[in-house]
């Protein structure tokens, strides 16, 4: 369970917070939250950090881990866990729902708050 949290939770980063110059520098990212929304109805929100950690909470619990931007890709590292990148290729919009696949084939609907 904890590793499809976190697995959610890197999705939401990747669902585009970059420009069309290239991939977005991490500032971009810094002090920003994330919804997301896997298929199973699991709800998981994400608060990225400027020291480059990011908290993963969902439900009553919560998980800390360490995000980078690396060419268009947001790539996150959690605990226990193998790191999982998404495509990170368009600014991501407040507001806007997009539905993001990463490397390992995980699908989940990303939402900027």
């Amino acid at each position: 369970m904890t590793s499809r949290l976190l697995t959610f939770a890197a999705f939401a980063l990747l669902a585009g917070c970059a420009t069309g110059r290239g991939a977005a520098p991490e500032g971009d990212l810094a002090g920003r939250t994330l919804r997301m929304a896997a298929a199973n109805g699991q709800v998981t929100t994400l608060r990225f950090r400027g020291d480059g950690s990011v908290r993963a909470a969902f439900g009553r619990r919560h998980l800390d881990g360490r995000w980078r931007v690396a060419g268009r890709r947001l790539c996150f590292d959690w605990p226990n866990a193998r790191r999982e990148c998404w495509p990170y290729a368009e600014p991501f919009v407040r507001g806007r729902t997009r539905t993001v696949t990463s490397d390992r084939g995980n699908v989940v609907r990303v939402t900027m708050l």
